[in-house]
């Protein structure tokens, strides 16, 4: 992986601390495939790869409970491809973003192509957005409504994508970056592991900690 630094949109803080963030990313080499990057910690997005505190599934370790079980039988399942110029998902991306008070500049258009898996019930009510590299299964985005929280379609929509990248003959389910109390959820699952830099590790009680010391570090007055 040949890796750069974005100096630009990075800060430093010398005087009474010492603090260098940088905007780092990586290429992948000739040599090196999707399969080794995921593998070693790296998340390919909009052509490049970023190295972060990943999490995923452990696909031969994953059972769902049985009230998860239950629950999807609520929920019809449709898959197929994106379709951004339908109106219901940006809809869809907007009450998700709402509800959990994300500020992102992450348009639907970047997810154009991925697959996805809708959820119905008398009407649409969430998908997931999915690649899949070689044996390995991405979940990009997952994105709810939030309108019934009795349906608990988070929970549901995982064991939907993990049951689809078993049908598609993956080893994990990537859940992207751990970070902040927003994410302690993903350790939850039976197969959770999480990326140290290092190593992949299954230390639930590590992982928990990492998060909570997310939600207390606060940065101020700082625009990219």
């Amino acid at each position: 992986m040949k890796v750069f630094f974005d100096h630009v949109s990075g800060f430093g803080k010398v005087s009474d601390l010492e603090v260098i963030v940088n905007g780092a990313y990586g290429i992948l080499e000739p040599n090196e495939s999707d399969i080794d990057a995921l593998k070693q910690g790296w998340i390919p997005w909009e052509n490049k790869w970023y190295n972060e505190r990943s999490t995923r599934i452990n696909l031969a370790e994953y059972v769902p409970s049985k009230t998860t079980k239950k629950l999807a039988k609520r929920i019809i399942v449709h898959p197929g491809s994106v379709d951004v110029s339908l109106e219901k998902y940006i809809e869809l991306y907007d009450k998700y973003c709402n509800y959990h008070g994300f500020k992102r500049d992450i348009k639907l258009e970047s997810f154009k192509d991925c697959s996805v898996i809708e959820y119905h019930t008398d009407e649409l009510v969430g998908i997931s957005l999915y690649k899949q590299f070689g044996n390995q299964f991405v979940a990009y985005q997952f994105i709810w409504d939030y309108a019934d929280p009795k349906l608990s379609l988070g929970t549901v929509a995982q064991m939907i994508e993990c049951e689809t990248a078993k049908l598609l003959d993956c080893e994990y389910v990537y859940l992207l970056g751990g970070y902040e109390l927003c994410c302690l959820y993903k350790s939850n699952y039976k197969g959770f592991e999480f990326w140290t830099g290092s190593y992949w590790s299954k230390d639930v009680e590590l992982y928990k900690y990492l998060v909570e010391r997310d939600e207390k570090i606060k940065i101020e007055n700082y625009d990219i």
